[in-house]
This record gives C-alpha cells, structure tokens and sequence, in this order.
C-alpha cells in the first residue's frame, strides 16, 4: 500500500512517546553532549563518525512549513491523490480523510526531534517537553552515522521497489537507531549495551500508552496509526533478532542486505531464510471507457494484517495474515469523470489458506461499505454491488481477486466470465431445455437451443399455476437436471446453471462455462429470450 505521504517525511523522526515525557530543556546544552554520544554510538555500533553533524533548532511552526515545503517538493499532487485514493477504495481510512493535512498534523503534534538526510542536519523542536534530550539525540544521531555509511537518501527513496519493501527499510532505520538508543542509555548507565526483551518491547508498549496525549493520532484511523508506529516497534525487535544472531555485523548487514518486505520483519526467520515475496500477476481488464491507470503497488503482511483487524478482529487477523505470500493492486480510470475502479489479488501459501481469508474478504466488503448487495455467492465467487458500483471477488486455488467500483454493467458481465472456476452447463449451440409441470399440464421447451439461454441462470413464471408447480432444468447428458418448486406467491422460480450437478464422463469444451450471474428480467408466463430482457430493461 502507498505509504509515500507518510514515509517522505517520516523516517528519521524521533516520535515524542517512544522517549518519554518530562521538564523542557535548554537549548545549546543539549548541543554540547554531540560529540560525547557520538563516540559512545560508535563503540556500541563499530560504526565510526566520518565527519562531524550539523545541527540546529526548529519551532513547530517552522516545523510545519518545513514538512509543507518538503511534500510539496518530493510528491505531486496526483501522486498524493493517489496514495489517499488507494486507502479509502480498500476501506482503510474514511472518504473524507485527508491524508495530506493529517499526515503534516501528525508528525507536527508528536515530533521531538529529526534528521534530514537532504540537508544531513540534525533538529531538535523548541521546547520539546523531554526530561532529558540526550535520549532525542542519541536516536537521531544514530541515523546520522547510518546515513554517513549508507546512504539513507539511496537506501529509502531508490532501492525499494515496492511500497511493502518501502515499509521494510522504514522499519530497518528506525528500528535500529531505537535499538542503538536503548543500548546507549544502558552503556551510560555502566551495564552492558545490549537490551532484553522487556526492554524493546516498552519502545511499542509505551507508544500504545501514550495515545491518550496525543488527540490527533487517537483520532487517526487504525492504518495510519500503525503504518507510524510500525517501524519502531517491529523494527527495534527485528534488529535485536538479526542483532542476537550476527553480532555487531547486524548494523551493517540491516543495510547491505536489507529486508525486502513487511513479513521479513514480523517473522525475522523469513528474514534469515530469504523468503521473498510473490507478485501475483493482475490480469489486464478491458473496461469500457477505460481513460487509464491512476496507481497501482504491492500490499504487504502489514497492510493484510490491519484490513483484517479493522473488518475482521485482531485474533482473525493474527491468524491469517501470516499465510499471505504477497498481493498487488491497481487503481484504473473510467469515464469522463475518472472513476475508479479497483483491482486487487493476493497469493497465499495454501488453497486452504486463500479460501479462509477469500471468506473473511467478503466479510470486509459488507462491512466497509454502507450498502452490498450480493447477487452471487457460491463459496468460489461473490459479486453484486457495493457503495462504488459492482464488484466481483473470486477465489481460484491459491489465489483470491477482486474488482470493485465498476459502472457498466457490460463490464461487469465480462468481468464474471474471466477464466476461473467452470461448471457443468451448456454453451451456445447445445440443446438446454427447461421445463414447466403444473397439475396435468407440462409446457417442454427443449426445442429451444442454448443459444436462447444467454444468462446464467433461467426465469420462469407460470401464471395461474397452483402451488403445486415446479419447475426443471435439463442437459441432454444423463443425470443433469434440476428440479425446484415454484412459489405460490411470485408463481416464479429461478434456477442457477451452477446448481447443475455435475455431468458424467468427460467434459467437452462446450459443456463448460466460468461461474458467473445475469440479472434478467420475466416476460409474461414464459423465460424471456434476450431480446426480451434488454427490452424489459435487464
């Protein structure tokens, strides 16, 4: 998911909560105690001090000026538009969010400190309400020797190649200068630098309990909370994994060879192991009035995990996001007013595992929006219409899809019959019949050629029929055929194709059509052929 607004600013920040409340301090004294950490980081690191930090003071008024400057430079507008469309079409912050104001008021309420890889200057805020600064910058200054060695212009804006990567690096640089930091306070407090376990999980613990004194990130959505808390919490626990198995090797290997996705730092096994993630390929859709491509990018474990958890629950959420192997997602125009439309697949690591969160997926269409209509839903397909248009979601193997927003019904017709799971039915050219039984009277269209079916299911009313009536659907194979009691109230009865049991032997090419849905509309007593139900308005 595009985190492009977030991240630009974002990365070299020291969060005011990960470092605890206090009095205000001075301004030069703070300044003084440069060069004694810097010596202490870099015995704890190896990595030496190439050449000495710039640094200075910045208000919070400058401080918002200096992050309106900067997104304006790094990003344009649409690029904005575009990360801010992304989260709102897959449910993840409300329509009326705006990512771009929210983002600056965010990291303007809880910035203590930065370092600007651009400038390679490091800033405390006036009046940071620290006890103590010397924590502040011993994690900025943690960044600026990572910076002197690696590149983090290069290793944040031109190495990832997707945004769950972008995420992955976020969260190699703020993890470890978090974990430096933490080993610092223990070397200046005589104990050996290396932190437990309890004490990097307070960086994430503390983050959680400090909410309440800070109105603009409690009132932020759960994704936009998470996406800037992320990389500290999870990132200070991957590098003390990959810390506890190399060594001091670790703040260099971090860098050199770098986590390429969000589950590398969950799981940092899948880090060691070089699992990589999969890219499902996203099938080229043909969309009427189609005007182009708005975005499109990679979603993560991360971003998997916290759809589930705002739609789903945290426990569901634990248990499935893990199984991904990796997802895509493009955001395509159409029509005169560029709307748009979603398409979404992800891989997971079984059928098994694709078909439960293909189950929670529906679960999150009914819940993001405030009206779905579903027209189908077989366990394999479920398409109808959401707040934004159709939508078409399907589980194929390992796979799950889904397109949401469409306008055309065409389209979405089309869309139903993308190669997938087939069923048992008749095609053009085959002899489907149904027919119609009510007291002593049968009415048998099996002249009728499948030609005359052209949706996918049959409607058929009888007029006068008592309650006894029922109606049948038929392929020439032996063993085919449905038989379905007609309501005394509508006097109608609809059968699926799909509800076909399946015909023995093998199957011919004809015999086998995609599982799909046609909205079709009754004439008189009888199934209307299509002519009819374009002209009764199906």
């Amino acid at each position: 998911m595009h985190r492009r607004v977030l991240s630009v600013p974002l990365i070299f920040f020291a969060i005011a909560f990960f470092l605890g409340a206090g009095q205000k301090a001075s301004n030069d004294p703070a300044f003084r105690q440069i060069n004694s950490i810097v010596k202490s980081l870099s015995e704890i690191s190896s990595l030496s001090e190439e050449h000495p930090v710039p640094y200075g003071r910045m208000s919070k008024r400058q401080l918002r000026q200096f992050l309106t400057k900067r997104i304006k430079k790094t990003l344009k507008p649409e690029e904005i538009h575009a990360d801010e469309l992304a989260l709102k079409m897959f449910g993840l912050v409300p329509q009326e969010f705006d990512l771009k104001k929210s983002t600056i008021d965010l990291l303007t309420e809880q910035a203590a400190a930065f370092y600007d890889y651009e400038q390679k200057k490091l800033f405390l805020l006036a009046g940071s309400p620290f006890e103590s600064e010397t924590t502040t910058l011993a994690h900025e200054l943690s960044h600026a020797l990572a910076d002197q060695h690696f590149d983090l212009e290069h290793f944040m804006e031109d190495t990832p190649s997707n945004d769950d990567e972008n995420l992955a690096h976020t969260a190699v640089v703020e993890g470890q200068a978090s974990w430096l930091m933490i080993a610092y306070e223990l070397k200046q407090a005589g104990k050996p630098p290396t932190p437990t376990t309890e004490m990097l999980k307070s960086v994430g613990d503390s983050s959680e309990g400090a909410m309440a004194d800070y109105p603009v990130l409690k009132a932020s959505p759960l994704y936009i909370q998470r996406s800037l808390l992320f990389p500290y919490s999870e990132g200070t626990l991957f590098f003390d994994a990959v810390y506890r198995k190399l060594g001091n090797a670790a703040f260099s290997a971090v860098f050199t060879d770098a986590p390429v996705d969000s589950a590398q730092i969950i799981h940092p096994d899948r880090y060691f192991s070089h699992i990589k993630p999969a890219k499902p390929d996203l099938p080229k859709l043909s969309l009427m009035n189609a005007t182009g491509e708005i975005t499109s990018g990679s979603l993560g474990e991360f971003d998997h995990e916290i759809l589930l958890t705002q739609y789903v629950g945290a426990a569901d959420a634990a248990r499935l996001a893990p199984h991904l192997r990796g997802g895509q997602f493009k955001i395509l125009s159409t029509g005169k007013e560029h709307k748009p439309v979603l398409q979404y697949m992800s891989q997971w690591d079984s059928e098994h595992a694709a078909g439960d969160f293909f189950s929670a997926y529906e679960r999150i269409l009914k819940a993001k929006w405030k009206r779905c209509d579903p027209a189908l839903d077989n366990g394999n397909v479920f398409a109808g219409t959401g707040d934004n248009g159709y939508f078409v979601s399907r589980l194929q193997g390992d796979l799950v899809s889904s397109v949401e927003g469409i306008s055309s019904i065409d389209d979405w017709r089309r869309l139903e019959q993308l190669p997938g799971d087939t069923v048992p039915a008749a095609t053009a050219g085959a002899n489907l019949s149904y027919t119609v039984e009510w007291s002593s009277q049968r009415e048998d269209s099996s002249r009728r050629s499948g030609r005359h079916f052209p949706f996918h299911f049959v409607d058929v009313c009888c007029g006068g029929a008592p309650q006894s009536s029922r109606v049948g659907l038929q392929h020439p194979r032996a063993g085919a055929k449905i038989i379905k009691s007609v309501s005394r109230q509508s006097r109608c009865a609809r059968v699926h194709l799909h509800d076909l049991p399946a015909l023995p032997g093998r199957l011919e090419s004809d015999d086998e059509i995609p599982i799909g849905i046609r909205p079709a509309r009754l004439a008189g007593d009888r199934h209307c052929s299509q002519s009819e139900c374009r002209s009764a308005g199906g």
